[in-house]
């Protein structure tokens, strides 16, 4: 689309302009790998230059001009760069320790290591994804110091396990309008109904993955509701025993669109705005039997 385009389209869902211009300006931020360094001593030995986050105690704000990549506390596995929004969902799914975890679309691996963080390496954790994608997957996975994980390359599509894990992450592949505003110069709603059709079988899947009163997270870096909002709807339709939950997190968001009912309404809207980072959306869903 061209900017103008942009614009008003996503001014059905937003503040276009506040959108936009948190986009451009967004928050470096990483993650304390507390597989290997506890936050404390981080805060104590560590000379990066950021401050807290009140709502989750791992997270940092990046203030320093360094790039996190090259830095002494990323080659160690101290942390790990990584968006506010983007550890919204582990921390929605809430794992615990000794859990059966499915992480359907796992590369590079953020989301992936952050479960295993918050499992503390213990239980089973499923890193799946493309063959091709593996290559940014497994080097993040032996940098943090995970040791509960299993990698498999599976296409996410036609996933082959049914009614096995507690919960089942799904960050599915979508066109990544909250992230970059390139993304909006290649973006179409057809493009995002492709997309949504895409996701659909892969959240399917996910959820016949799902052991009885499993309890699965769906996310997306994007703001179309045909990725979003649609998909949630659809899985409700074709899968009777999938209930949505209400996410409990302390954190800014809106509600759902509400024209998708009462149901998906409790699904999650988090736009850059609300945390200086990147748009997602989030739902969690129970395997009700």
């Amino acid at each position: 689309m061209e900017e103008k385009e942009f614009r008003d389209w996503l001014s059905a869902y937003t503040d276009a302009d506040l959108f936009i211009s948190t986009i451009l300006h967004q928050r470096p931020s990483f993650r304390v790998n507390t597989l290997k360094i506890s936050n404390e001593t981080f805060d104590a030995v560590s000379n990066l230059e950021c401050k807290k986050c009140a709502w989750y105690a791992d997270a940092r704000i990046f203030e320093g001009k360094a790039q996190l990549g090259n830095t002494f506390e990323y080659f160690l596995g101290y942390i790990h760069p990584q968006s506010l929004s983007s550890m919204l969902p582990p921390l929605a799914l809430a794992p615990e320790e000794g859990d059966y975890v499915l992480d359907i679309c796992a590369s590079p691996g953020s989301k992936t290591t952050q479960l295993a963080a918050l499992m503390k390496n213990t239980g089973t954790l499923i890193a799946n994804d493309l063959p091709e994608r593996e290559i940014a997957l497994i080097p993040n996975i032996a940098r943090l110091g995970v040791i509960n994980v299993i990698c498999t390359n599976k296409d996410a599509k036609n996933y082959p396990l049914k009614n096995e894990f507690k919960k089942v992450l799904v960050d599915a592949p979508c066109t990544a309008l909250g992230s970059s505003l390139n993304a909006s110069k290649r973006f179409s709603v057809e493009m995002a109904r492709k997309m949504g059709e895409i996701q659909k079988r892969i959240i399917a899947n996910a959820y016949d993955a799902l052991a009885e009163n499993g309890v699965l997270v769906y996310s997306t870096c994007t703001v179309a509701e045909e990725e979003c909002e649609g998909v949630i709807s659809w899985l409700l339709e074709n899968r009777q025993s999938a209930k949505v939950e209400e996410i409990t997190l302390n954190v800014p968001h809106e509600r759902g669109l509400a024209e998708y009912g009462s149901e998906v309404a409790k699904t999650w809207r988090v736009y850059p705005q609300h945390l200086g980072s990147e748009g997602f959306y989030l739902a969690r869903i129970k395997k009700v039997v």
